[in-house]
């Protein structure tokens, strides 16, 4: 199978926007296949630890965040520093998914991505379960250690638009902007649920499989990173919003289907919701804009790296107006 193909049947490992394929079992298996070694970033300064390798474009390091480690790619220079968050259950720093983008962008901004803790090579949390305020604490930490200063653009996909915007919610003033690519709402499984037609005996196994999923999904267990969502969603509904701070929102293709095997009245349904969800992300900010993919699937910075590429350029360019 190929990667756009496996791409079509994961979920982020939590499903964030579950395209494709509801039966968890099998999400990570498909994951773990996808995933190969993206190669290495250029160095955003010199080494805080000697757990670091120069490679041809840049530098993997591994730094010490107060006991335990997390895995960082850099590559390029130039404030500010766009850093990137990964969806559930995937290790940014080794996601070839991204390469396109990194590219592009670091050659006028430094960029950094990460493995967050438990993924990749960086070692597991001191505890579980865990919410997006413990990531977005690990990332601060992170970049302090890491020797990254701010400001920052945020860039989340998926499930990490969660995690950037309890980030930018603890650290206003490190935060000059934000990307949310294809991002999780907190209100989604709620209303994906309730958009499904109540249980019939002869309903199609893809209904019955969809609901026993996003059901499913409130349980920490039910995700590799084990993110309490029931916690994060709660947390990112009181975070605070971003002000004037720009804020560029990508969602994916009107064509897109999350899950394939589901009635198309059903799935027409469930993207007229997230329609919806990604028209309200707009209220995080008076400073916002929707812009949807012609053509991408949930994977927009694989599926159309370009329209992801213009969303960075486009917050870059109204934060540095906003600041003059």
């Amino acid at each position: 199978m190929n990667e756009a193909k496996e791409r079509n049947h994961l979920c982020d490992a939590r499903a964030d926007f579950a395209p494709n394929n509801f039966s968890h079992p099998q999400m990570k298996h498909r994951l773990l296949r996808l995933l190969c070694c993206l190669p290495l970033l250029t160095s955003c300064g010199p080494a805080p630890t000697s757990n670091s390798r120069s490679i041809e474009t840049g530098r993997l390091e591994l730094i010490d965040i107060g006991g335990r480690k997390l895995q960082l790619h850099t590559r390029g220079q130039g404030s500010p520093t766009v850093i990137i968050e990964a969806g559930m259950g995937v290790p940014g720093a080794e996601d070839p998914a991204w390469r396109a983008v990194i590219d592009e962008i670091s050659k006028t901004n430094r960029v950094c991505i990460y493995d967050r803790a438990g993924l990749g090579k960086s070692d597991p949390p001191p505890k579980l379960p865990r919410t997006s305020l413990d990531v977005a604490n690990d990332l601060n930490v992170l970049l302090i250690k890491a020797g990254v200063p701010g400001p920052y653009l945020l860039v989340g996909h998926s499930y990490g638009g969660i995690h950037i915007r309890m980030f930018a919610s603890q650290h206003p003033e490190k935060v000059l902007g934000m990307v949310l690519v294809d991002s999780a709402h907190p209100d989604q499984d709620e209303k994906w649920i309730a958009a499904l037609p109540s249980p019939t005996p002869n309903e199609p196994e893809s209904i019955r499989k969809a609901r026993a999923f996003l059901a499913g999904r409130t349980s920490p267990t039910s995700n590799p990173e084990q993110i309490d969502s029931k916690a994060s969603e709660a947390q990112v509904r009181a975070a605070r919003d971003l002000g004037r701070k720009p804020v560029t929102i990508l969602s994916h293709s009107s064509k897109f289907r999350l899950d394939a095997s589901l009635p198309e009245e059903i799935s027409l349904k469930l993207e007229e919701i997230c329609r919806q969800l990604q028209a309200d992300l707009k209220r995080i900010s008076s400073n916002s804009t929707l812009r949807q993919s012609a053509s991408g699937g949930h994977y927009l910075h694989s599926d159309d790296p370009e329209l992801v590429i213009q969303g960075i350029r486009q917050a870059l360019d109204a934060a540095e107006k906003q600041a003059k």
